[in-house]
């Protein structure tokens, strides 16, 4: 699953990695569709749009985005939030009736959570330093992982990522973990890939949280990478690439292998931005 541009403003997509088939799940070209992520037990996907102001009953104001929820088909698309403020990148608990987002509903950004019963938002953090944004749910749901500008490097505040611990409500940031964002578990909750930000282009990494070992997965002199997930057997990174990071970017999905990890295959190519990339369960 993944978010493309190809067409206008970003919809939702699916590309069956073994054959290349890419099946459209949304439409419309007023609104967006952003940031799908699958439900842990493959039926249903979570995404962010702002639809809600658009079409036959538009609602006023500014074109907010909302979580949404819809079938793995792209059926039954169900409004879950309904507050002015924008949601961003919901990520699921393992119960699969709640998410985590980034909400700048009453803040810059900070997290919450969401009951998909009712919509109901129950905030995690209050005024996060350098807003808290990007989240990620562990494998076991206790913790999430955000990124937060909380660093000082001359005029400008960097990228650092954080974990959240559910229970207690304490924050702790990642060691050494400056310059980096995106972050994404691997599938035993034992170490995060984030996004390294302190070159250019950046680069991912593997950063063990027990033992501060860090494994470049990918780095190329030639594009920027971003936005990894792994696959549920632990033998792929999912990513995009391009050849720019802002003026001019065209991101395309790749796939990068554990076992050899400067070995890039891509998935798409041509112009658009792919992004957001999502295993199946």
């Amino acid at each position: 699953m993944f978010q493309s541009d190809l067409a206008g403003r970003p919809k939702i997509f699916s590309v069956d990695v073994a054959t290349g088939e890419v099946r459209a799940l949304t439409t419309g070209a007023e609104w967006r569709d952003e940031s799908p992520r699958w439900s842990p037990d493959g039926q249903h996907i979570a995404f962010t749009s702002n639809r809600a102001h658009y079409g036959a009953s538009p609602e006023a104001g500014t074109p907010d985005l909302d979580v949404y929820v819809m079938r793995a088909d792209g059926s039954e698309i169900r409004r879950v939030t309904t507050d002015p403020g924008n949601e961003h990148d919901p990520s699921w608990l393992p119960n699969g009736h709640e998410l985590v987002v980034s909400s700048d509903r009453d803040s810059r950004g900070d997290l919450f959570r969401v009951r998909l019963v009712d919509g109901q938002m129950d905030r995690l953090t209050h005024n996060f330093v350098g807003r808290a944004i990007m989240p990620a749910v562990s494998p076991d749901g206790t913790r999430v992982a955000f990124a937060a500008q909380t660093l000082r490097v001359g005029e400008f505040w960097n990228f650092q990522v954080h974990v959240l611990d559910l229970a207690s409500g304490r924050t702790e940031p990642v060691p050494a973990s400056g310059g980096a964002c995106w972050p994404s578990w691997s599938r035993d909750g034992r170490s995060l890939l984030l996004v390294q930000l302190d070159r250019e282009p950046s680069a991912l990494q593997r950063r063990d949280l027990a033992s501060g070992q860090v494994q470049t997965v990918h780095a190329d002199p030639r594009l920027w990478s971003y936005y990894p997930r792994t696959s549920p057997d632990g033998r792929w990174v999912a990513l995009s690439v391009s050849p720019e990071h802002h003026d001019g970017e065209n991101w395309d999905l790749a796939l990068v292998s554990a076992e050899a990890p400067h070995t890039l295959v891509r998935l798409t190519a041509g112009p658009g931005n792919d992004r957001l990339a999502d295993w199946r369960p």
